[in-house]
């Protein structure tokens, strides 16, 4: 699978049974329809502040000279901004394939849904943008 925002050769990372597509180069994950769900259930975050975020709504304006397109179905993407202190600009499928996250956005959005900073999800996503193994600290 070609990585949308760098279009790098994306790999495979399983994750508590949860396979999530990861570039090497931009430290970008793609998640399929639902893992994200998955994700925020294992951290613990609270569902219905997930969904407010994600309601945020539509980016206005220009797509920010963004070219993404789905890995799945070559779709362009369609940004989303969300909603709450930190908005992020997401990009989301339009088929519902799924949702891009560029580096950190994936963090910041589970803990902008209640889980606690020290999860098993954030320790996981701060070890592979750092480049440690799962074994360090």
């Amino acid at each position: 699978m070609i990585c949308p925002a760098c279009r790098t050769e994306m790999f495979v990372l399983e994750f508590e049974r949860i396979e999530l597509d990861y570039c090497p180069e931009c430290k970008g994950v793609w998640l399929d329809a639902g893992e994200l769900e998955l994700l925020a259930q294992i951290a613990d975050a609270v569902p219905d502040k997930l969904q407010a975020a994600l309601s945020g709504g539509a980016a206005s304006g220009s797509s920010q000279g963004r070219k993404r397109r789905c890995p799945r179905c070559r779709k362009k993407l369609e940004e989303i901004v969300t909603a709450g202190e930190q908005p992020l600009t997401l990009d989301r499928c339009p088929a519902e394939h799924g949702i891009w996250f560029d580096q950190n956005e994936l963090k910041t959005l589970i803990q902008a849904a209640g889980a606690d900073p020290d999860n098993v999800v954030i320790r996981f996503f701060s070890r592979l943008e750092s480049g440690q193994k799962s074994g360090e600290n």
